[in-house]
Order: C-alpha cells, then sequence, then structure tokens
C-alpha cells in the first residue's frame, strides 16, 4: 500500500490513526499544541507581569508581527514544493524553537518586537509547509479525514496546555512563567523530529515554462481563499464577543463563558472526524459550507436575542447560540479541508497552501476589529449584521466554487 492510500485510511475509527504516515503527524501535533496551550495561557501575562511590557505594547508587537507572517507562507510554500515539505518542516520547526526562547531574554519593546516578528515570519512559513506536506501523503477524500484528525488532535492539545500552563498562572512567578516556554520549545523540539517519521516527499519537477507564482494567479482559487477567510472570522466570536457579550449586555452568569467555551471545544474534539465523513469533492464541501453560513446566521440571532430575556432565558439562549455555532464551525471547517487542497495544482501544493493560510491569517487579524465594531459595537443590530454577512458568504460558496473549479478542470485539459 502506497503512503497515500495509507493516509486515507488511516484515521479509521478508533482513538488512534492506523499505521502510516497520520500517525507520526498526529502525534507531532499534540506535542506542539500542547505547547502552543502553554504560551496562549500565560504569554500576554508573563510580558506584562514579568517583562514590565504594557498591553498596549504587547497588542501593537503582535499585530505588527502578524502583518510581516503575511508575506512569508506563500515563499515557504513554494520552497516546500522545490525541496520537499518534510525535511523543510523540521527545518523550520527547530529554527522556531530556538527563537522562542529569545522571548526569555526580552527586556524591551523593540527586543519584543524583533523577536515576535521573525517568530511570526518563520511560524507562518512552517504553517504552509506543514499543509503542503498533508497533501503530499494524502489524496482526495483522505485529506479532509486526516485535516479533520488533526484540528481534533489540535484542540485536546491546546486544551492540554491551557491546564498546564494553569499551574503557572497559579504560582505567578518570573521562573514559573519561563518554564511553560521553555517546556513549549522541548515539546515543540520532540515534535519536530517524530516528523521525520513521515515518509520523505520528493520535490516536484522544476518546470521552465509558466509563471513561477502560479497560486497567485489563480483568480478561482484566491476567490474561494476569500470566501472562505470571510466565513472564518466567526473562529474569533468565543475569543473576542461573547465573554463581553454575556458580562455586559446579558443577565447569564459569569461562569457561562467558561462554558460556551467547553461546549465549543469538547464538541469540536469528539465531532470534527464525524463532520467530514461525505465531503469528497468541491460541490460537496460548497453545500456543507452553504449549511454553515445559515446555521452562524441563527447563532448570531440566538446570541442578540439572549440580551432581551432573564438569567435562564438568555443561558438557554446563549447554549442554543453555540451549538448552531460550533456545529457551522464542523462543517465549514471540513469543507475548507478539501476545497484548499483540491482547487490547488499539484505540482505547487506548497504554493497554494501558503496562499489559504495567508488568507486565513488576515482573517485572524481583521476578526477582533469586525467584532468590536459590529456586536460589540452596536449591539443587536451588529449581530444580524454579521448573520446576514455570513448566510451571503456560505451561499456565494455553491457557484463560486463551481467556476473554480470548472477552472481548474478546464486548466487540467489544457496540459
Amino acid at each position: 500500500m502506497s503512503a497515500q492510500e495509507a493516509a486515507q485510511e488511516s484515521t479509521g475509527r478508533g482513538l488512534l490513526p492506523a499505521p502510516g504516515p497520520l500517525r507520526p503527524l498526529a502525534l507531532a501535533t499534540l506535542l506542539s499544541r500542547v505547547g502552543n496551550g502553554l504560551l496562549m495561557t500565560v504569554s500576554v501575562l508573563y510580558f506584562n507581569r514579568i517583562v514590565g511590557l504594557s498591553i498596549a505594547q504587547v497588542g501593537l508587537g503582535l499585530t505588527v508581527a502578524g502583518l510581516f507572517g503575511l508575506v512569508s507562507a506563500v515563499p515557504m510554500g513554494h520552497l516546500a514544493d522545490r525541496r520537499g515539505p518534510r525535511t523543510l518542516f523540521v527545518v523550520l520547526s527547530l529554527l522556531l524553537c530556538a527563537v522562542s526562547l529569545l522571548y526569555l531574554f526580552v527586556e524591551t519593546f523593540w527586543q519584543f518586537l524583533i523577536v515576535s516578528v521573525v517568530l511570526t515570519a518563520i511560524d507562518r512559513g512552517a504553517g504552509a509547509v506543514r499543509s503542503a506536506l498533508i497533501a503530499a501523503v494524502t489524496q482526495g477524500s483522505g485529506r479532509v479525514a486526516a485535516r479533520a484528525y488533526l484540528r481534533a488532535v489540535t484542540n485536546i492539545g491546546i486544551t492540554a496546555g491551557a491546564a498546564i500552563g494553569a499551574v503557572a498562572l497559579h504560582f505567578d512567578t518570573g521562573t514559573a512563567y519561563r518554564l511553560m516556554f521553555i517546556l513549549d520549545a522541548v515539546l515543540s523540539a520532540i515534535a519536530a523530529f517524530v516528523v521525520l517519521a513521515v515518509p520523505r516527499v520528493a520535490p516536484q519537477p522544476r518546470t521552465d515554462d509558466g509563471p513561477v507564482w502560479v497560486a497567485l494567479r489563480d483568480r478561482g482559487y484566491l476567490a474561494v481563499a476569500g470566501l472562505n477567510a470571510g466565513m472564518s472570522i466567526h473562529y474569533a466570536v468565543f475569543d473576542v464577543a461573547l465573554p463581553l457579550w454575556v458580562v455586559d449586555h446579558t443577565d447569564a452568569p459569569r461562569s457561562m463563558v467558561a462554558l460556551l467555551l467547553i461546549i465549543n471545544t469538547v464538541v469540536v474534539a469528539l465531532f470534527q472526524v464525524r463532520s467530514s465523513r461525505g465531503i469528497s469533492d468541491p460541490t460537496t464541501a460548497a453545500r456543507v459550507t452553504r449549511r454553515a453560513g445559515l446555521l452562524l446566521l441563527a447563532s448570531m440571532i440566538l446570541f442578540a436575542t439572549a440580551s432581551f430575556g432573564d438569567a435562564i432565558v438568555a443561558v438557554g439562549l446563549l447554549a442554543l447560540g453555540a451549538v448552531a455555532q460550533v456545529i457551522a464551525e464542523l462543517l465549514q471547517s471540513s469543507g475548507s479541508f478539501l476545497l484548499g487542497f483540491d482547487l490547488a495544482a499539484d505540482h505547487a501544493q506548497g504554493q497554494y497552501q501558503g496562499v489559504w493560510n495567508t488568507s486565513m491569517s488576515i482573517s485572524n487579524m481583521v476578526a477582533p476589529t469586525v467584532f468590536a465594531l459590529l456586536p460589540l459595537g452596536i449591539g443587536v443590530p451588529g449581530w444580524i449584521i454579521l448573520g446576514v454577512w455570513f448566510a451571503v458568504i456560505g451561499v456565494l460558496f455553491v457557484p463560486v466554487v463551481r467556476w473554480a473549479a470548472q477552472r481548474r478542470s478546464d486548466q487540467l485539459i489544457a496540459t
């Protein structure tokens, strides 16, 4: 059985994937995401309380770093096509570990900014190379199943890392926080070496005819990536909008914020793989994304109306909204896994995954501002505007994906 065929069967129905390329990728993902969960929990407090940077300085530094990170994914993806993604991903991951430890020596804002810019650029590039590696060792619907499994593992890892990071928050000392950075680097380094168990992927043959940056010229792919980024704004609802909405605009208890996050995390971990079944081509992926857009409209309405009732009504509406939102998240993410791979040219998967990852990075950057201006800025009408936005994008997915798929088919025939 080939590596690609093995990967298609590797998700299986058990907790562990069957032997094959997905097993080391899953273990590496778990280890690295535990580290991510650690830093997500402690990093801002470390830079504020221990290093002495203001919250505004931390936010500005991360924003600037995010802007620089946008330019690295496509070139690194192209390099993965030319050199092979596995070894390049290992090298970038180890470099990421080394640079992250420089945070322990940061004393000024400018030092923080420089380290953040370098770290984010490497991280965004490594993300594109990782996606190219997944594309290389999987095929067809097996790619969707593999990405779904890895996303479930990601949620488990981040949750475990956050629980460990809570120990450092309890002690609230410089030593405790620094140990979390060291533990993150150690786990990520081990994860990088685990990836070496994935079969080596041969570089794509170099061709002298045609443009180098084919992904940036593919209007169909760019259109679908743009729509996907527009809908992916909803991922920030639990991080940005709901905590403040629950506390300031509803009668629900403050503990409801944690409950909503738990609902989301647990459902994704349990059902992400199952939700990906049956998504086998761009047409089915577009249809489930349309369904996701309509579910997001329903969830935004439920969140909005939670401000009108008493505590019991608010809790019920918020819970229903969270369930609708997480079902939409499962469907949309599964659809995006297939579209990001299947609409890309096989000889340039690294480039295309760089474009897809860049579009997601842009979405992550603008999402907090969108939520601040709409639901948190103008209240109930803002939630409704967002819901309509998601529904319209979902409806547009079907014709736009059909057009992009036809363009890809025509290009294959022409070659």
